[in-house]
């Protein structure tokens, strides 16, 4: 099996994948910089126990991160738990298979260029990937594998504990869909706000992009939020979990076809 992490700014996804990259197992712990290699340890073993899984079985292990101040904890902790020191996505991991071309390729998030990995060698191209975290990343790719820019937005979860800070007549909510689109009190009005209008501007940036390139694009979804917000759009666009897992084992994993 290989061992393959995503580090997150609020949560850290570990999954484990047979030779051909498909997933197997998956689980999710917290992203806490305070904290030291034995968390990491902790979370990473545990979860290995509970699924069942061997240290011996793991063969090679990637790390993708957009946190570095827990990079070398979480290296240690795998190093310490299956003997293999594990290999960390870089942008010229993502040059295997894409041209980047905006201005700063090294401020790129590794998430974003493992994202576009997996959705050309995945979906095709010109393709367009949102990532829901943290924070709601954009990527667009042409037809020609170059990845063109995109956007940083507010994340849905970040945007609706802004909210319930700022404003002290605005509870605490769970994101669950409303009973109707238009509200009818205070808890209806920011559950129809969050799902819809995060839906809207999904929809949005899809109809804007297109427009700025004249060209249509599939699109897919990724990240913690996807699943809440690709319900309600109306473009049609493929919810893929495990979308930057692919990108990891293609890049590090697996050979690019010649």
């Amino acid at each position: 099996m290989h061992l393959l992490i995503d580090i997150g700014n609020s949560t850290v996804v570990a999954a484990a994948t047979d030779r051909n990259g498909v997933i197997q197992y998956s689980w999710r712990f917290k992203t806490l910089k305070d904290e030291t290699v034995s968390y990491y340890r902790n979370e990473i073993f545990s979860g290995m126990k509970k699924r069942g899984m061997a240290a011996n079985e793991i063969v090679s292990a990637a790390v993708c991160s957009v946190v570095p101040e827990v990079n070398d904890d979480i290296a240690m902790a795998i190093t310490d738990i299956t003997g293999k020191t594990p290999h960390f996505f870089s942008l010229s991991d993502a040059w295997k298979y894409i041209t980047v071309d905006v201005e700063s390729p090294l401020q790129l998030g590794n998430d974003r260029l493992a994202d576009a990995v997996a959705a050309v060698v995945t979906y095709g191209c010109p393709v367009i990937v949102f990532d829901m975290g943290t924070a709601t990343t954009v990527g667009i790719i042409s037809e020609h594998n170059v990845f063109q820019g995109g956007m940083i937005i507010p994340g849905v979860k970040t945007s609706l504990s802004a909210l319930s800070s700022k404003a002290s007549q605005l509870p605490v909510i769970n994101i669950e869909k409303p009973r109707d689109i238009i509200g009818r009190n205070t808890l209806e009005c920011m559950q129809s706000g969050i799902l819809y209008g995060s839906a809207a501007m999904v929809d949005g940036i899809i109809d804007r992009l297109e427009e700025a390139t004249g060209k249509k694009h599939t699109v897919v979804a990724t990240g913690g939020m996807a699943k809440n917000i690709v319900p309600y759009c109306r473009h049609k666009v493929i919810l893929d979990e495990y979308l930057q897992f692919k990108g990891l084992f293609h890049t590090i994993l697996q050979k690019p076809t010649e």
